[in-house]
């Protein structure tokens, strides 16, 4: 397999956020997070059915979209339970009216800094649905996210359960 070394000309700090025991953690940018919500409260299903919505999460007064990311990628999604967290995001693209979205995980995120010394790789495979690329830090694999899809689904969301 061959790699790609990935060169950062200035430091990034970063979260990697665990999705659950079968899945690669997703490796994201710290400004995109507003929030963490550690325990939150119980989320309002969507009526839609469909896997890749969580449901949705009463936060700083907004009614926001829970998306799952195993449902994104068309694996196994996990109920809610109480050891549910929610990563807040900052939307910024296609669902920017609506303002943040929520990304569920299972644990705690890590935070991880990477600088221009940092060995990120890009790994050569197919990344899953919702995932823009596989890459390799510390010979630990992680996914990053794709942004843009994320935001397509938030807006999908807005349109099927409100």
């Amino acid at each position: 397999m061959k790699e790609e070394m990935l060169a950062l000309r200035t430091a990034v700090d970063c979260l990697l956020l665990p999705l659950s025991d079968r899945r690669l953690p997703l490796l994201v940018p710290l400004n995109a997070v507003a929030e963490v919500v550690d325990q939150p409260p119980a989320l309002a299903r969507a009526a839609t059915g469909v896997p890749w919505l969580q449901g949705w999460l009463r936060w700083r007064e907004r009614e926001i979209p829970v998306l799952a990311h195993e449902g994104i990628a068309r694996t196994e999604v996990d109920a809610p339970s109480g050891s549910l967290r929610v990563v807040i995001f900052n939307a910024i693209g296609a669902a920017a009216a609506h303002g943040f979205y929520g990304l569920a995980i299972r644990d705690l995120p890590r935070p991880l800094r990477l600088g221009s010394d940092s060995d990120l790789r890009a790994q050569e495979v197919v990344p899953p649905r919702g995932t823009a690329m596989v890459v390799e830090h510390g010979g630990e694999p992680a996914a990053i996210p794709d942004f843009e899809l994320l935001e397509q689904l938030v807006v999908e969301a807005a349109a099927l359960d409100h």
